[in-house]
């Protein structure tokens, strides 16, 4: 007996199986500060504990050492992996353009934290005593 096509065959109707719908939890939120001199967002960074990385994370500018004797820059060889050990320590006078353009992105950073209320006058004042 041949099979009928499928014009012929008759529909059989399923019912939808009954799907709970639970909603997704909220995710969690995660915080950054946008650097006002190189527009990089870093919110978080690796822990390093007994100088292994570890799962840990921590807040980013809270995790970098201020160093008042850190250079200005570094100046290096293009060439590649290679150079990194030829890394040299540089001065403002080194790099005048360069620093020209760090040193007005800082004021510009300054300067719109006056404006935006996020710092006061005084504790501009205060630092730079």
């Amino acid at each position: 007996m041949p099979r009928k096509k499928r014009s012929e065959k008759q529909a059989v109707e399923v019912a939808p199986k009954p799907v709970a719908v639970v909603p997704a939890p909220a995710p969690a939120m995660i915080v950054a500060a946008l650097c006002r001199l190189c527009g990089r967002t870093i919110p978080e960074k690796r822990a390093i504990k007994a100088g292994y990385v570890t799962v840990d994370r921590i807040d980013y500018f809270a995790s970098i050492d201020w160093d008042r004797e850190k250079p200005f820059g570094i100046i290096y060889p293009a060439t590649g992996r290679g150079s990194l050990g030829q890394w040299q320590h540089i001065g403002p006078e080194a790099a005048p353009e360069l620093f020209q353009a760090v040193k007005g992105r800082l004021l510009e950073a300054v300067r719109e934290f006056l404006e935006k209320g996020w710092v006061s006058k005084e504790e501009v004042e205060e630092i730079i005593k």
